[in-house]
């Protein structure tokens, strides 16, 4: 009995020391994996924390290098506009609000490197700059000039046209701070300051066909499409598109808010954040809410990826409220032209790519509602892929699961 006893107790004792070291297994596997978690979340904060950080370093020294020139008084209102941005992305950035931190910053460098290329070209200021260009982007003078290649830097006049292919694209800044992006297939042309019903001065661009992007900074800004005008308030941003064939405009507030009006004396609208108006034969619609903005969820911005480990990345983002299907976008730049992936239909909410070479790229959703209306995109997320060796080619292969024509 006594021997019995004897073996039950080292049989109790073996098993709870395995039990022990299965559960100290665990447990340390557990706190690698959580701290492996929270260092890369810290390392992926710092490093947006340092990207915001040299934005404002880099626009802070431009204006101090301004201040000094004798011909800054030609650039008055563009520089006070540079200033009042830095100045909001400073703000953003103590309250430790990175992304519209770093958007603030980015375009307050952008107005004041456009004050320093004038002044070094001796260029007349013009109206507005182009700040990027890809693809098939020209510019023409009036109506009778010749079709030019645009570049980056070339000053705009009012009066002049621009005209995006159907892989083009072209970041424009007003001299009053708009930022307004030309989308492809689209012909602009910028307007001379008029003074609207305030009384104060305002930038017009004039929307043949296509669609353009707008964000304001300190002042209003307008868009007229041959049916109807818009006028962005400050500190907005709006999406306004007319369809020649069609005879249709949309008018989208993304933030702030956009007033309408038809050309021919109907309704005004007022349109709200997140809310459209559409104008056909009948005239304005009235507003009608679009989908919110997807949020990305993985993998998180910045990340940095090795082919000698992983063949695939898998992105995921949340579901919208009313959203029936989602666009994705994957793009070696961030005009998103001549995308690697670029698909409408993608009913699921996440999304495998398949890597094939070393590039940065970036990535982003939207969402749209059972009447077809998409929402605004979801802000950029970035990720590498390196590897070990050299390596070419695209980044992203196009037949992996990223919808396709997927409907499940």
């Amino acid at each position: 009995m006594a021997s019995g006893d004897s073996n039950n107790k080292r049989y109790w004792y073996k098993v709870s020391v395995d039990a022990v070291r299965t559960w100290t297994s665990l447990l340390l596997l557990l706190t690698i994996v959580g701290g492996g978690f929270v260092g890369y979340r810290l390392l992926s904060n710092h490093l947006l924390d340092r990207e915001v950080s040299l934005a404002l370093e880099e626009a802070d020294a431009l204006a101090k290098r301004l201040q000094k020139e004798s011909g800054i008084v030609g650039y008055r209102e563009k520089f006070q506009t540079a200033q009042s941005e830095l100045a909001r992305a400073r703000t953003h950035y103590q309250k430790k609000e990175m992304p519209e931190a770093l958007r603030l910053a980015e375009r307050s460098r952008s107005l004041f490197s456009s004050i320093v290329d004038s002044l070094r070209n001796r260029s007349p200021s013009g109206d507005a700059q182009f700040i990027t260009t890809r693809g098939g982007v020209e510019v023409r003078r009036g109506e009778r000039g010749e079709w030019r290649p645009a570049r980056g830097r070339m000053v705009v006049h009012g009066g002049d046209y621009i005209k995006t292919s159907g892989n083009g694209s072209a970041e424009v800044m007003m001299v009053d701070g708009t930022l307004f992006t030309v989308r492809p297939g689209t012909v602009v042309l910028v307007s001379r300051s008029q003074a609207n019903g305030s009384g104060r001065g305002g930038r017009t661009i004039a929307l043949e066909s296509g669609w353009v992007n707008l964000s304001t900074a300190e002042a209003a800004s307008r868009v007229t499409t041959p049916k109807a005008e818009a006028e962005v308030r400050q500190r907005s941003e709006a999406v306004v598109s007319y369809d020649e064939e069609k005879g249709e405009g949309r008018f989208t507030a993304f933030r702030g808010g956009v007033r309408v009006v038809a050309k021919d004396g109907g309704p005004v609208r007022e349109i709200g954040e997140l809310e459209q108006v559409v104008q056909r034969a009948g005239g304005l619609s009235a507003p009608r809410r679009v989908p919110d903005p997807p949020e990305l969820v993985s993998p998180n911005d910045n990340l940095e990826l090795y082919l000698d480990a992983t063949r695939e990345l898998a992105l995921s983002w949340r579901s919208v409220n009313g959203a029936q299907r989602y666009a994705l976008q994957v793009s070696g730049n961030r005009l998103f032209v001549d995308n690697v992936i670029d698909i409408e239909n993608r009913r699921k909410t996440e999304a495998t790519l398949g890597l094939r070479g070393e590039g940065t790229f970036v990535w982003r959703v939207a969402a749209f509602d059972d009447e077809g209306e998409r929402g605004p995109w979801s802000p950029i997320h970035r990720f590498r892929v390196l590897a070990s060796k050299q390596s070419s080619g695209s980044m992203v292969d196009p037949s992996a699961d990223t919808g396709g024509q997927e409907e499940g």
